[in-house]
């Protein structure tokens, strides 16, 4: 698997009940796996709301209308996003 590196850095209250959740509980080895997890579970949230999905279409219209495609091709994207 190819991995892409991300910088980031937390308030250190943030940081410190982070600590605080790994120790107390040895859940994730370190931040990093932390970080990960939460990421995923917060894109498969946002990926399961009607307003992103709503977003995603109105992005979907707005490139359609700059640049046309056909309505078969539309439809698939739309399809697609379903």
């Amino acid at each position: 698997m190819k991995y892409t590196n991300v910088s980031v850095k937390f308030p250190e209250e943030l940081g410190r009940e982070i600590d605080q959740f790994l120790e107390e509980t040895g859940v994730y080895t370190n931040k990093s796996e932390f970080s990960k997890e939460s990421v995923r579970r917060h894109l498969i949230e946002l990926n399961n709301e009607p307003a992103i999905a709503a977003l995603r279409v109105e992005q979907l219209l707005a490139r359609a209308e700059q640049d046309p495609v056909s309505d078969d091709d539309l439809h698939a994207r739309l399809d697609g996003l379903r």
